[in-house]
């Protein structure tokens, strides 16, 4: 690549542009897994509750 279109202005917006987007989607599904699996956890935990209170043993 020339060292004329490494150096410019546009090159390096566009390349930050790039990641900014990338980042942003390996945030999102980091976080939508991170919710889903706490909200597993959460109705286990709610069964688990349940089942002991109606006399279920270990």
């Amino acid at each position: 690549m020339p060292e004329e279109i490494k150096d410019s202005v546009m090159f390096k917006e566009a390349v930050k542009e790039g990641i900014q987007e990338w980042l942003n989607a390996q945030f999102t599904a980091f976080g939508r897994w991170t919710f889903y699996g706490l909200l597993s956890l959460a109705m286990g935990g709610l069964v688990y509750f349940a089942l002991t209170g109606l006399g279920w043993k270990k």
